[in-house]
């Protein structure tokens, strides 16, 4: 197999909707990836032969708070450690980027919350936080 590059950029919005669809999430409109892509903290691809095999993103708003997002991996490719490699680019961007105090959240897919939970992310709800919740527009 071809070795994989963790290269530190965003897919582009072609590559972001293959990515999605792949791994079941749906497709979205390209013109409404590129801008919300442009808005996003930091961004991570991994490439085998120079085509995007999985990605990961920060969003929010660089200070307080912080969302890991779009966490994914092509099924061909899954299971080889490219999530970990990912996950830990996203984790050091965090150890650079976000202060004491700040929240980190981010949404596992179904089954995917120990992958996380190493992480240091824990499950809601719990004793301390309430469930996670989650609206599309328009409801």
């Amino acid at each position: 197999m071809a070795p994989i590059t963790l290269v530190d950029r965003l897919p582009g919005p072609a590559d972001y909707n293959r990515l999605r669809e792949a791994v079941g999430w749906g497709l979205y409109p390209l013109s409404l990836i590129e801008p919300a892509l442009s808005h996003s903290l930091y961004g991570v691809c991994a490439l085998v032969e120079g085509k995007v095999v999985g990605m990961a993103r920060v969003i929010g708003d660089g200070g307080l708070a912080y969302h890991v997002h779009d966490v994914a991996v092509l099924p061909g490719y899954q299971r080889q450690g490219i999530g970990t490699g990912l996950m830990d680019r996203v984790m050091a961007y965090l150890s650079e980027h976000a202060p004491p105090g700040a929240m980190v959240g981010l949404m596992a897919a179904q089954g995917k919350e120990p992958f996380y939970a190493r992480y240091g992310f824990v499950r809601r709800p719990n004793e301390q936080y309430g469930c996670g919740m989650i609206l599309f527009w328009p409801p």
